[in-house]
């Protein structure tokens, strides 16, 4: 049997008629007959009765139509979810957030959009650091992730700009500065407490910052360690010393933080929506459309 016939038989069966279901479903009235001749030959049983007033079910025309009529349904409904998968309406994404919490704001919109637009589409969120990110995406373990640093020699990977944020000096509201004078300069911290980050926790965010403060002339005077943004601001707070940090992260800061510019402190976050060019799905440039729209929406209110 092929889906043709089964559509022809069931247009015949509702019609009562043969010339009646012929017109309605745009075939001739003799090709319609050796239609549902072959089906009752292929099947070896009569599913009509005929007579000078039209066609009526026998059993076995009857409970065709009821499996065929399943049939036909799931059939529409196999073409509609593949049409809809082809428009990246229905699936799965793996997605990884930044362990970063300024950020969370800009992608909770990003979701809130994705969501309103694309309800099919189920989406499983990780918390992990750009290395982390990093290698599970490569591995297949995560379709995208907002990250810092994708390696811009690597042709496997694509990057979408979602934030930038300037580098701050966080510090003690507290303190009292030598002289009275504020640092204007990476240099002028030399001789002050800085609180900083272990190179195991963010090799290549690490290896940057090592790099702009080297240009600069700066050595940290290192006493004690964070293992991220929060950490760190947490051991400012406790007036441990002081650090730098990215923008967002006055935003929930403790009240006994203070922040400043440095001249020299030209160092930025950039971060990024990324993902494999290989395995790029319908469903995953769905997201990237909507993280792109939604960029596009902020540098126009901007």
């Amino acid at each position: 049997m092929e889906l043709r016939q089964l559509r022809h038989f069931a247009a015949v069966a509702r019609q009562g008629s043969i010339s009646a279901a012929a017109q309605a479903v745009h075939i001739a009235q003799p090709a319609l007959t050796r239609q549902m001749q072959a089906l009752e030959d292929e099947l070896g049983t009569l599913l009509f009765e005929r007579s000078k007033r039209g066609v009526t079910l026998t059993d076995a025309g009857r409970q065709l139509l009821i499996d065929a009529d399943k049939v036909l349904e799931e059939t529409a409904a196999a073409a509609q979810r593949a049409q809809r998968a082809g428009r990246g309406e229905i699936g799965h994404l793996s997605i990884a957030l930044p362990v970063r919490q300024g950020l969370l704001p800009t992608i909770a919109e990003v979701l809130k959009k994705y969501r309103q637009q694309i309800p099919g589409v189920g989406i499983t969120l990780h918390h992990l650091l750009s290395e982390v990110q990093l290698s599970q995406l490569l591995d297949g373990r995560l379709d995208a992730g907002f990250m810092l640093f994708r390696p811009l020699d690597d042709p496997l990977l694509q990057g979408l700009p979602v934030s930038s944020d300037r580098m701050l000096l966080a510090y003690p509201t507290e303190w009292r500065w030598p002289k009275g004078k504020k640092p204007k300069v990476l240099k002028d911290l030399q001789n002050l407490d800085f609180i900083w980050l272990p190179r195991s926790a963010a090799p290549t965010w690490h290896d940057r910052l090592i790099h702009c403060f080297f240009d600069a002339g700066f050595i940290p005077r290192t006493i004690v360690h964070g293992v991220d943004t929060g950490s760190m601001l947490t051991l400012v707070a406790a007036g441990m010393g002081c650090t730098v940090v990215p923008e967002g992260a006055r935003r929930g800061a403790p009240d006994t933080v203070a922040f400043m510019t440095l001249s020299d402190l030209t160092l930025r976050q950039d971060w990024e929506l990324v993902w494999r060019r290989d395995r790029c799905s319908s469903v995953l440039q769905r997201f990237i459309d909507v993280v792109s729209a939604s960029q596009a929406r902020l540098k126009h209110a901007m």
